[in-house]
């Protein structure tokens, strides 16, 4: 239904579960396709769906080659299915990401939305990551009870380094050039962290984080050429 939204601009569907009467929209793509693409976190049966019938698939959060592994391996499957070359796919690694000179600064402000995201992180996937579920219970308890500063703090670091790209340019590069890249996956995600929404979500101010633009010029001029 979104495909042919996309493509033609106009639908009308009867189905069992959704049903549209003349759906349409103005807006025209730039470009000649407009690709979609699936999310998927925790099941094969997720990457599969998107390997078969998507132009490819965002995984997040993850930031271990085994969990990349593991998405990449159902993606191709799905594709295999559908006849499709997976490696033609897009198949992105959506991170947590902080970067700094100051490395212990840029980690603690990952690790602040690191404490958020895994309260929605299926157990399967932590373990990907070699993180055990029981670590995480009591934050994840704390910010399902709407203590979301509470929860942060009680999210052990461990946890955070494993499912995060933080610290200087030059760890960030080598996390990805290790962890990500050899999975498979074809580009990254930068859910850049700076103090902003570190204070919003959380409470407390983290000076000495980078902010977004610092980050975007180090991840320029230090991270690319080092992966290039």
């Amino acid at each position: 239904m979104v495909r042919t939204l996309l493509d033609e601009g106009a639908i009308t569907h009867r189905g069992e579960f959704h049903s549209y009467d003349g759906l349409f929209t103005f807006a025209r793509p730039v470009q000649q396709r407009v690709p979609l693409t699936l999310g998927a976190m925790r099941s094969p049966r997720s990457f599969e769906a998107a390997g078969e019938l998507s132009d490819g698939c965002r995984h997040a959060p993850s930031c271990t080659a085994e969990a990349y592994a593991h998405a990449v391996r159902h993606i191709e499957a799905g594709a295999e299915r559908a006849g499709k070359d997976w490696r033609s796919l897009g198949i992105g690694a959506w991170v947590v990401f902080a970067t700094g000179p100051d490395s212990l600064r840029a980690k603690e402000a990952a690790r602040s939305m690191v404490g958020i995201y895994a309260s929605s992180t299926p157990d399967e996937q932590l373990r990907r990551n070699g993180a055990d579920p029981a670590e995480l219970k009591p934050a994840v308890e704390a910010i399902g009870a709407g203590g979301l500063a509470g929860g942060v703090e009680l999210a052990p670091p461990e946890v955070a380094e494993r499912l995060s790209v933080a610290g200087t340019p030059a760890e960030c590069a080598e996390k990805i050039r290790t962890r990500i890249a050899p999975s498979g996956v074809n580009h990254v995600i930068r859910a850049l962290t700076d103090r902003r929404p570190v204070r919003a979500f959380t409470g407390p101010e983290l000076d000495g984080v980078a902010e977004v633009d610092d980050q975007l010029r180090l991840i320029s001029e230090h991270i690319v050429p080092a992966l290039a």
